[in-house]
């Protein structure tokens, strides 16, 4: 099926005025002096081809033959009753990704679509803020930092994919001179540190080098930290092979009896091995992530001690015979740069430091204005995120009030989605995916529909199911993504699409736009 209604090879856009004989094809519809014609009012000007209004508003049909009474415009569309109106009939059919009427012309379906993926500035629409500076991935593989309330479009370090917007709660670097392994705050045993020694993953010369000596020993450098008991943590530190491609990543308890959660890294291909010591209270994350340039990022997180609050943080050469404990040459070693330690049971962005702690703040975006696009009676919202590692509550989009009334939730609900239809006593229907159907990770399509008598949720071109709701109601005055009012489950993960439709899809559409 074609575009448009062409009469005499001219594209007819308002059904009404159609002529008999009229066909379809891919054209546009021409006054005998060449001028599109769709159907305007006295007055209306011309721009490339497109009829403009006085006020350079796109005249789609004429408003006083074709369009409801109550039609305002946005961003040069008619409105009218929270849809586009680019036909006065309802949509009936869809053909290559357009809905259409059953006169043949194209009607509106979808009001809000925003794509993050490879953007470089956020449609005017969203409102972000974030009270400090920030660091994130560029387009080419450098680490680089975001002025204060500027969003971060990530890009994979090693791959160059772009990955989204990232959306982080507030954290804090406890490590003071976090890039200065050569500063006295780093103890080191039979070690030393050759201070500025190669190029680091934020492009400038200040990565440095952990030396062995020739002691047949451990060699490490450590760093003791005051920390609260029966708490997650999360230490993290950038390493590269040099004479050594080994390296021991661990944190835990600084007195006996230890207790230690810890990993020997392989820097030839990014595999490793477990190196606990006694039995951590939990342990949350174990992760090796390349960032380009033979660096990887090591993390391990997790409750180490129960009652203790004397911990520490080290790494430690391991020789390429996988010995721990060596004679060392002297000269030999590898690369260290961006230690931290925050509390959480995951590793967020890095956040450099210097003589004191830092804190990054918290990453906050919506729409603050949802009329006269949203539907609180009825609609859909799709969503592409990426699920982090953390299997924790987190916000992917909830349209709600500044008093936390919410209409609807997107979510993903540790390795599984989750989709929330609301009522006024916060009461509703989760629907939710199988537990553990999510790779840690990974990239999820995901959607949900609501009406005042069902919800319909699918996932990865998967349905979740349906639930019969209770009353529904309307009372969201802006559009979260990766939080909610609050500032409360936060995403810590890439944002990539949200798209709404004022209406309720089927369960068939559900799943064609989240394969």
């Amino acid at each position: 099926m074609a575009l448009f209604n062409v009469s005499n090879g001219r594209a007819q856009f308002d059904a009404a005025g159609n002529e008999p004989g009229d066909v379809y094809g891919a054209g546009v519809r021409l006054t005998q002096s060449g001028a599109t014609r769709v159907t305007t009012t006295a007055g209306t000007d011309f721009n490339g081809g497109i009829p403009m209004s006085s006020t350079g508003q796109v005249s789609v049909v004429d408003a006083t033959a074709g369009l409801p009474a109550d039609t305002i415009y946005l961003n040069g569309l008619p409105i009218s009753n929270n849809a586009v109106c680019v036909s006065r009939n309802a949509a009936a059919v869809v053909s290559n990704g357009l809905p259409f009427d059953s006169a043949g012309a194209v009607a509106g379906d979808i009001n809000l679509d925003l794509n993050f993926v490879g953007a470089t500035s956020l449609n005017s629409s969203v409102t972000f803020t974030r009270a400090s500076t920030g660091t994130f991935f560029d387009s080419t593989g450098v680490l680089t930092s975001a002025a204060i309330d500027a969003p971060r479009f990530d890009y994979n370090p090693s791959t160059l994919a772009a990955q989204g917007l990232l959306i982080e709660e507030s954290r804090a670097n406890l490590l003071t001179y976090s890039a200065e392994f050569n500063d006295a705050a780093w103890s080191k045993f039979d070690s030393s540190i050759t201070a500025n020694a190669t190029t680091s993953p934020d492009g400038t010369l200040t990565a440095d080098k952990l030396v062995d000596t020739t002691a047949n020993a451990l060699h490490y450098t450590v760093r003791n930290i005051t920390v609260t008991a029966n708490t997650n943590y999360a230490w993290s530190v950038f390493v590269k092979a040099s004479e050594y491609s080994r390296v021991r990543i661990r944190f835990g308890k600084a007195l006996t009896p230890f207790t230690r959660i810890g990993i020997i890294v392989n820097l030839n291909d990014g595999s490793f091995t477990n190196s606990d010591v006694g039995t951590p209270t939990s342990v949350a994350v174990r992760s090796v992530t390349p960032v380009g340039n033979g660096w990887y990022r090591v993390a391990v997180a997790g409750i180490f001690d129960t009652t203790s609050t004397d911990g520490y943080v080290e790494v430690t050469l391991v020789d390429n015979a996988g010995n721990t404990t060596f004679t060392g040459t002297g000269t030999s070693g590898l690369f260290l740069w961006g230690a931290q330690l925050e509390a959480g049971a995951f590793p967020t962005s890095y956040i450099p430091t210097t003589t004191t702690a830092l804190t990054r703040a918290a990453d906050v975006a919506s729409v603050n204005t949802l009329s006269p696009w949203y539907n609180a009676i009825e609609g859909t919202i799709f969503a592409e995120a990426t699920n982090p590692v953390a299997s924790i509550y987190r916000i992917i989009a909830e349209p709600g009030t500044a008093s936390d009334f919410r209409d609807f939730t997107l979510a993903f609900d540790g390795l599984r989605t989750d989709f929330a239809n609301r009522t006024q006593a916060f009461t509703g229907n989760d629907v939710l995916s199988p537990a553990g159907s999510l790779t840690a990770g990974s990239t999820v399509k995901v959607a949900g529909a609501y009406t005042a008598s069902v919800t319909r949720h699918a996932y990865n071109g998967l349905v979740a199911s349906n639930t019969t709701n209770v009353a529904q109601r309307a009372v969201a005055d802006r559009l979260w993504f990766g939080s909610r009012t609050g500032s409360t489950a936060f995403l810590n993960g890439y944002l990539r699409r949200v798209t709404y439709y004022p209406r309720a899809l089927s369960t068939a559409e559900l799943q064609a736009i989240t394969a």
